[in-house]
């Protein structure tokens, strides 16, 4: 069993440990009577620090583990017979490559919640458990978890000590490895460092495009709250503004209809729109020049779980949008939520309608969305 191992507050301990739980987030459970008992220490350790900005249930602390010795690391007799070194020498070179500081930091966070408790290392749940729940035999790893959470308690209390007297941010600053350093850099000062992603950026991209697009942002003239609205809206309308996208941006095909167009450039999810769409709510298509038609499909709730505005596909990340948008359903629900009066909200109606908005990766599309709002605008 893994309690017959003699663990020790080292950082290979700890990856061993950390390893057992390669299932990520799992429903919560009740843990044992040995976990429930583990984590009080823990908890009661990280009680005066201060949660989450923007959450009041989620703790975070870096802690440090020493690196510990090469035999730490592992045996190397065993090692050798089962033939994954072949000399000490790469024993120890290895040791080194994978533990080249003397300590090693963990991102150790913590969660409390109306009777659960999690615990995470870095990127990996190590306790999703419910606690208003009687103990249970039996927890997912739960040896594991007995023997880590005691371990990262007594690096949770070292970690405080040095926040409790003055020197946490201060030790942070100056050694946390770079690895784990995350955050924003000025793009200004990338490209001053980068010079070629500024040209990979802007690649494709005429100067007389970007000075209308830079006046537009700077103007403001496009703003949501400035720009008109369209009154009605129907399938035909959006899938020539596809098209004048697809032609700003050089795509082929444009001797297509615009919805011959939308089909080979668009994700294909429409969710019944064109009616030649597959996956999620394919649906029969609508009648593309009714506006009645457009709306009643814009507003049904029903038909959701596709990608008809993604007209230029791509993964999470790399695909363009261009959006539909009404004001109606946020004026309705604001209404119905009491933020605004019946009388503001006729008023706003009034005004309400359909617009545009363009989407898009500022790394990998930033062109070509760039070329679909100038185009469109």
């Amino acid at each position: 069993m893994i309690k017959d191992f003699e663990w020790k507050p080292v950082a290979p301990d700890i990856d061993r440990l950390v390893g057992c739980f390669d299932r990520g987030l799992l429903n919560p459970s009740a843990p044992t009577a040995e976990l429930l008992s583990a984590m009080d220490p823990l908890f009661d350790a990280l009680l005066d620090l201060q949660p989450l900005q923007g959450n009041n249930e989620a703790k975070a602390i870096w802690i440090m583990v020493p690196r510990g010795d090469i035999k730490d690391y592992g045996d190397y007799d065993e090692l050798k017979e089962y033939g994954e070194v072949s000399s000490y020498e790469e024993f120890e070179r290895l040791w080194r490559e994978e533990y080249p500081n003397e300590i090693s930091w963990y991102r150790l966070f913590v969660v409390e919640s109306k009777g659960f408790r999690g615990i995470a290392v870095n990127n990996k749940t190590v306790v999703s458990a419910r606690i208003d729940e009687d103990p249970v035999e039996f927890f997912h790893n739960s040896d594991a978890a007995e023997i880590l959470v005691p371990l990262l308690t007594d690096a949770a209390r070292r970690s405080m000590d040095l926040l409790r007297n003055g020197t946490y941010n201060e030790t942070v600053a100056s050694s946390l490895p770079y690895m784990h350093r995350t955050g924003v850099i000025r793009r200004d000062i990338a490209w001053n460092a980068e010079p070629k992603m500024k040209e990979n950026i802007f690649e494709g991209l005429s100067e007389e495009t970007f000075k209308t697009f830079e006046r537009l942002v700077i103007s403001g003239e496009n703003d949501e709250k400035r720009i008109g609205r369209l009154k009605t809206m129907t399938a035909n309308d959006f899938l020539n503004a596809c098209a004048i996208g697809y032609k700003a941006c050089g795509y082929k095909g444009c001797d297509l209809s615009p919805a011959e167009q939308y089909m080979m450039h668009a994700d294909g999810r429409d969710e019944g729109l064109t009616g030649k769409g597959h996956g999620l709510h394919e649906g029969p298509g609508i009648d593309p020049g009714s506006p009645e038609a457009f709306e009643k499909w814009y507003f049904d709730r029903s038909r959701g779980g596709g990608h008809p505005w993604e007209v230029c596909r791509g993964g999470n990340s790399t695909h363009v949008s261009l959006y539909v948008r009404n004001d109606k359903k946020d004026i309705t629900l604001k209404k119905r939520l009491g933020e605004i009066t019946k009388e503001e909200a006729d008023e706003a109606l009034k005004h309400a309608g359909y617009f545009f908005e363009v989407a898009g990766s500022a790394w990998n599309r930033a062109v070509e969305s760039v070329k679909f709002y100038v185009s469109i605008k």
